[in-house]
């Protein structure tokens, strides 16, 4: 007498010789492979003809999901479609968190769409924020998750539309809330005032949501370079030196490179701190350019060091073909590329180019050749 269990599926009682034992386990592995294989087949068809998911992603999705019946599934596509949420957010939101179409379309997904909707939130602003992080609609709770956060959002920004541009800024799963909150309370300490911390919270949260250690380097860095907490401009210092990827010293070393003094530096990152979130390699491509095609200072760079924003390719090149020629002749001073570059195209075009065109006819022809 051979017994053989299996804990799950069945217990069988056999007696007789064992190869006819191990027929019968491959043939019943066959079976439940077979039947694997048509419910997977069943998942990633309906992904891809339903939900107009890629059949690569198709297949991704399939691992996390296996569709039996798709009842449920139609129920929840039919809610996301009744709210107007374009088919592409509904195909990236099932692709990226396909447990969606698991959900309880009445008492779990529409509770949310309908608490974000009653905060000010527009449909175009929820197909923003389940594109980034479907976890929130798709997982997390209504009651012990998404209503506590938004109160605390709340607490520093009473426009829906702002709390929506926060969120599709951020990580749910990342719990933001809980990082957050002794970041806040360090600057506070630092002496920030609330309408600062709040323009940091809509305009880089993610920085908020640092571990504290390195967030409060970026804090303390910021002000030692002469910042004033009061100040919008403190909130931009610590969106920079908060998201470097290299150290500050490293991007400083740049400028050092070019000739640039303690001083010039401090004035240009005070100016426009966003100038070190370039890479060092674009850093020095655009200060060989300014410094040595150009030959601004230092000094003159610092007046507008925006400029070192600027896209070489669809602007600076092109319009200073344009100034050279106007320097060249005269007709225009060193002192006034930094508004040159800075004004829109239009503006451009007509204070520097059709202003010459009896003189210089060749201007527009040279622009134009630069911007191809």
């Amino acid at each position: 007498m051979f017994s053989f269990c299996s804990r799950k599926f069945f217990r069988i009682k056999w007696s007789g010789d064992l190869s006819t034992f191990f027929l019968l386990i491959r043939n019943s592995s066959l079976r439940f492979s077979s039947n694997a294989t048509e419910q997977s087949s069943l998942t990633v068809d309906y992904l891809i003809k339903r939900c107009g998911l890629t059949q690569e992603s198709a297949l991704k999705a399939s691992q996390r999901i296996n569709i039996k019946s798709t009842t449920n599934a139609d129920w929840v596509r039919a809610l996301l479609d009744s709210y107007g949420l374009p088919k592409s957010c509904i195909s990236k939101l099932i692709s990226n968190h396909p447990a969606v179409l698991s959900g309880n379309p009445k008492k779990i997904l529409e509770p949310k769409i309908e608490y974000f909707l009653n905060m000010g939130m527009t449909v175009p602003d929820l197909a923003k924020i389940f594109s980034k992080d479907p976890s929130i609609l798709a997982g997390a709770s209504l009651t012990n998750q998404i209503i506590p956060s938004m109160e605390f959002l709340r607490s520093f920004l009473n426009d829906g539309k702002n709390i929506a541009l926060v969120l599709s800024r951020l990580r749910w799963n990342t719990g933001f809330q809980r990082l957050m909150e002794p970041n806040i309370e360090l600057l506070r300490n630092q002496g920030v005032p609330e309408p600062v911390i709040s323009k940091l919270v809509i305009i880089c949260p993610q920085a908020l949501t640092l571990k504290q250690p390195r967030f409060n380097e970026a804090v303390l860095k910021a002000k030692e370079m002469g910042f004033d907490p009061s100040s919008l401009m403190f909130v931009h210092a610590i969106r920079t030196l908060s998201q470097m990827n290299t150290t500050l010293e490293t991007k400083l070393e740049v400028f050092r490179n070019f000739g640039w003094s303690e001083d010039e530096i401090l004035c240009m990152f005070r100016k426009q701190p966003y100038c070190l979130t370039r890479s060092e390699k674009i850093l020095r491509i655009r200060l060989d350019f300014f410094m040595n095609k150009l030959s601004l200072t230092a000094a003159e760079i610092t007046t507008n060091p925006v400029v070192l924003l600027l896209s070489m390719e669809k602007r600076t090149v092109p319009r200073c073909s344009v100034i050279q020629v106007l320097l060249s002749q005269g007709l225009m001073k060193k002192q006034s590329i930094g508004s040159a570059l800075l004004m829109n195209d239009a503006r451009f075009l007509e204070n520097f180019v059709r202003k010459y065109h009896q003189e210089l006819p060749q201007l527009l022809q040279e622009y134009k050749r630069n911007m191809e």
